[in-house]
């Protein structure tokens, strides 16, 4: 035989059971500790519920389409770069790296790629050589 956690009277119950329950409400209710029955009132609807993670399940699938578009925009060679962090961390992520120019790419093709440019070489040719040594240090 189970107990019922909830009857309406403990007559017709065997004596030695009777004790086990309280009345409350005018119910008698099974007397246990640790197991608090939770009022319907405080309770969300199930449907509520249902239509809650829809909504969730629904902004997750954009919000991928979103970070997957932002990494197609990242250059074929840099993919690999970006880390694996949740959708809206990826975006801002991309997008901070591309304000600062990670993805920008530089061409570094030919001979001198790294000399300074805008300042033609000086000519030494009727030069004395303390002109040339004085062509050498930074003046203000």
């Amino acid at each position: 035989m189970t107990l019922q956690y909830q009857i309406d009277s403990i007559e017709g119950l065997d004596a030695a059971i009777q004790p086990l329950y309280v009345e409350k409400d005018g119910k008698f209710v099974l007397d246990v500790a640790g197991h608090d029955k939770p009022d319907d009132k405080d309770k969300i609807p199930l449907s509520r519920l249902n239509q809650e993670i829809e909504k969730r399940k629904l902004s997750d699938n954009q919000l991928k389409e979103i970070a997957d578009g932002f990494i197609e925009s990242v250059p074929e060679e840099m993919r690999d770069l970006v880390p694996d962090l949740p959708h809206g961390q990826k975006i801002k992520w991309i997008q901070n790296a591309a304000k600062k120019g990670l993805f920008n790419q530089k061409n570094s093709d030919g001979i001198d790629t790294k000399r300074p440019s805008g300042k033609p070489p000086a000519d030494f040719k009727n030069m004395s050589p303390q002109a040339i040594m004085a062509k050498g240090y930074k003046t203000k």
